[in-house]
């Protein structure tokens, strides 16, 4: 049996943080988007659209936490945060403590690249986004114009709901 998932082709920057906004409505503490994917290939632009239509600053400064390992911001509701990490520079399942995970995964908002590195402490629930630069474009072609592909993988029976939700509304069909 295959597994329920949304695939999309986006084809600019803009759709890219127009379908991190799509995303992001709805959210709740406890929310988990796993990004993983080609290098370049629109995690931080995705990440930014989610983040600026979750806080309603749209001039926002929304950068990668590759350095900083995580990023907050405040969302516009509820007094939740939304935590933008970016686990690249960490030893799987090490090195987590100052990132306090246990609360952020429960009580905040969490966009997390190079999830894999989070081995055993993987969210159950969870969204899946999976970044593809298209393969037949050149490195010759400029970045910000290549076709992209996201596939949006549900785990949990609220994300299942929540992309059938989104796909069956056709919020996205405009891309």
């Amino acid at each position: 049996m295959t597994e329920y998932q949304l695939e999309l082709e986006i084809s600019t920057i803009e759709e890219m943080e127009d379908v991190g906004a799509v995303l992001s409505v709805g959210s709740n503490g406890g929310d988990c988007l796993t990004l993983s994917g080609d290098l370049g290939a629109g995690k931080t632009c995705f990440s930014r659209g989610f983040v600026r239509a979750s806080t309603g600053v749209m001039d926002l400064r929304v950068t990668s936490p590759t350095y900083l390992l995580s990023n907050t911001y405040p969302s516009a509701e509820g007094g939740l945060t939304i935590h933008h990490m970016d686990l690249y520079r960490l030893s799987e399942g090490k090195d987590f403590g100052p990132l306090n995970l246990p609360f952020v995964f429960t009580q905040c908002i969490s966009l997390i690249e190079w999830p894999s590195r989070l081995g055993d402490l993987m969210p159950t629930e969870r969204l899946e986004v999976v970044f593809q630069l298209d393969p037949t474009e050149t490195d010759d072609d400029e970045r910000e114009e290549k076709t992209r592909y996201l596939k949006l993988k549900p785990h949990g029976e609220r994300w299942k709901k929540r992309i059938e939700e989104i796909e069956r509304e056709g919020y996205l069909d405009d891309l």
